[in-house]
């Protein structure tokens, strides 16, 4: 061979045995995959990656049986394996040696991967462990839609478009077992998002256990008239569990501690931290209004000295749990009418030369942000902390109200950070005609006109799931999926890559996928639709009908909406609804039946408390269901003509009600 050529065999000189079979395996591998198809001419990924492309062969799983992964994110090796035997039953074990490689890159932006499937080598590069994790996922789903057991060979390099794409569940309306944490982990991470924001105290509950005051979740959860409900908490040991096993999905849990309002279950621990004083009972949300006790007065005592001590405690309590710089202090929704009688607070008002009772909230603000910034994290706060100018560019705030647009506008003027999250869009306790699927794929986190220095204060965007009416995990989930996974592309993939049609397509094929990760999504019969409106005219019955109901009417929320035999439209009340009020569909002609259904609620507005009933006369009815508490009701029977069909309250609700669709079959 000639001394510094290519490795080239002189013409003239035989060519070595070895030489000559290994030439010979590569002249038959090129020719075999030569002869290959592609295995598929498009991969189902949500989020869809950035760039993808694919080649003729494919790699079958069953070599899949090792990985090599560097030491430090051997923690998302082991959390893969464990996936992949609960769901495909695939045995893989660590190996130094592996076809399966994950390495690190630095040249790679934050959490961007790349991921490549050769006939007999799978790698996946990352230069920190959420762009490995991202990676592994990709690899995930490609696994779990895979055909004939086998992976088509392709190269893909991504990366999101946002660095914080999370959701924020409500941990005091109702509670969540540290396993109904970690299903929501797992599913929020198998869709990309990378942050899960735990509302962990509200009037409702106070869920988080302090050393330093074992009464918080004493009081803090206790409702007298719901033992059942009772004593929900974490401990300091279950949140570091929470979090670590997020960590292990590449998922940064933030912490919401909502202050200074919302405070009635702090304040049934330790009413010296309030204005008056005396006695405070937390309340579950199951709770009639009428036997809420002073449920308006949630508000902490800001002119208390005591109130900033116990601030501290809590910042630091939070530090020593969560890694995250962030820390969510809460601030919304909070009346001044309490402050305004209280003489500490007015004393602090006059000390300050205040002008505007809500200074008093700005004032705690301010303090709020300095604790936590000398814990060396950043708070972050609902938007209106910046209602009045005192959020500053060092805070965070979550924009929430209505559509965001003045909030976000306010923030952009002042150079302030935001996470998007408002309610048109991002609300998931809202249901699916108030925030539909497109809508949410249709929502876009920055206005069309936004300015390089605007775009770099949106970091990103959540859902957020408040679950005042949301008792389960099957419900939960329910109420997320597929929203969420809209919202996941949303976040993940640039503006001008995604398309509402393809995405319709793709999440469609993995509603299989989902119930494999049993994951209880909502099949969504108008998920072509967007919002539903209501108009000034009343919408045509799908029967010739006449609706009889002593419930005030909510214009434009027509009664007639309730039976136009569409599940994305709803007719809403203008009223709380108690025993005696009724809701009768009175057909025009009596109509063979055999089967009576009705859904209602599309946002916090279940009727529970009512029966179901029918008559063949219109004038005597029977019984023949009662809802649940997810506001449904249903009966088989045999077939016979019905002239009426009829929703009889039998107790206090605390909403006002919606009926989504009253079906007969």
């Amino acid at each position: 061979m000639q001394s510094g050529s290519s490795a080239l065999y002189n013409k003239t000189e035989p060519i070595p045995k070895m030489k000559k079979i290994i030439l010979l395996a590569s002249v038959l591998t090129w020719i075999i995959s030569g002869c290959q198809t592609k295995l598929v001419d498009k991969i189902e990924l949500i989020p869809a990656a950035e760039n993808v492309e694919i080649f003729n062969g494919y790699f079958p799983l069953y070599k899949l049986q090792t990985i090599s992964i560097p030491d430090e994110w051997e923690v998302l090796s082991r959390s893969f394996m464990v996936d992949m035997k609960k769901t495909t039953n695939l045995s893989l074990a660590l190996c130094p040696e592996s076809n399966f490689i994950i390495q690190k890159d630095n040249s790679l932006s934050p959490e961007a991967y790349t991921l490549t499937i050769e006939e007999e080598t799978i790698r996946i590069t990352a230069a920190d462990l959420q762009g490995a994790a991202h990676g592994l996922t990709s690899l995930y789903q490609l696994i779990l839609t895979a055909k004939s057991n086998k992976l088509p060979l392709l190269a893909i390099t991504d990366k999101p478009t946002f660095k914080y794409r999370g959701l924020m569940l409500d941990c005091s309306r109702h509670f969540w077992t540290v396993k109904e944490l970690k299903e929501t982990i797992d599913h929020i991470a198998f869709f990309k998002l990378n942050t899960l924001h735990l509302h962990l105290t509200d009037n409702q509950g106070w869920r988080l256990a302090i050393d330093k005051y074992p009464s918080l979740t004493e009081a803090g959860t206790y409702y007298h008239d719901f033992p059942k409900l009772s004593g929900k908490f974490y401990t300091k040991e279950d949140l570091k569990e929470v979090v670590s096993y997020a960590q292990a999905k590449g998922v940064e849990i933030i912490p919401e501690i909502d202050l200074p309002g919302h405070a009635t279950a702090l304040l049934a621990a330790l009413p010296e931290l309030s204005c008056n004083g005396g006695t405070f009972e937390t309340y579950p949300e199951e709770r009639s209004w009428a036997d809420r006790k002073r449920a308006n007065e949630n508000m902490i005592c800001i002119g208390n000295p005591k109130v900033y001590e116990f601030a501290e405690d809590i910042v630091d309590a939070l530090a020593e749990i969560f890694p995250s710089k962030y820390i969510h202090f809460g601030g919304d929704e909070v009346p001044t009418k309490i402050w305004e009688k209280c003489p500490k607070c007015k004393a602090l008002f006059k000390r300050e030369k205040m002008k505007n009772w809500g200074e008093l909230q700005d004032y705690f603000t301010r303090k709020m942000s300095e604790l936590i910034q000398s814990k060396g994290k950043t708070m972050i706060g609902w938007d209106e902390i910046d209602e009045r100018h005192a959020a500053t560019p060092n805070d965070l705030l979550t924009i929430w109200r209505e559509d965001g647009i003045k909030q976000q506008k306010a923030a952009f003027e002042r150079g302030i950070p935001m996470i998007m999250c408002p309610q048109h869009g991002c609300y998931y306790d809202w249901g699916y005609a108030g925030n539909s699927t497109r809508k949410v794929y249709e929502w876009n986190p920055l206005p069309t006109d936004v300015t390089p220095e605007q775009r770099a204060l949106v970091i990103g965007g959540q859902g957020a799931l408040w679950t005042e009416r949301v008792t389960t995990q099957d419900r939960v989930e329910w109420m997320l999926f597929p929203r969420i996974c809209a919202l996941a592309e949303v976040l993940w993939s640039r503006e001008d890559q995604r398309n509402w049609d393809d995405f319709y397509q793709r999440i469609t094929h993995f509603y299989p996928v989902m119930k494999e990760l049993d994951i209880n999504y909502y099949e969504d019969d108008a998920l072509n639709e967007k919002e539903f409106k209501p108009t000034e005219e009343k919408p045509a019955m799908v029967r010739n009908a006449t609706i009889d109901t002593n419930i005030p009417e909510n214009s434009p929320y027509h009664k007639e909406y309730a039976f136009d035999g569409k599940s994305n439209s709803f007719y809403w009340g203008g009223t709380t609804i108690d025993k005696g009020h009724y809701f009768t569909v009175i057909l025009g002609e009596p109509l063979p039946v055999k089967e009576v259904k009705v859904i209602t609620g599309d946002s916090k507005d279940y009727i529970t408390k009512a029966d179901l009933l029918i008559s063949e006369d219109g004038e005597n009815f029977e019984k023949i269901a009662s809802f649940n508490d997810l506001g449904e009701a249903e009966a088989g029977f045999e077939a016979k003509p019905l002239k009426a069909v009829k929703i009889q309250i039998t107790g206090p609700h605390t909403c006002w009600p919606i009926i989504k669709e009253i079906i007969l079959k």
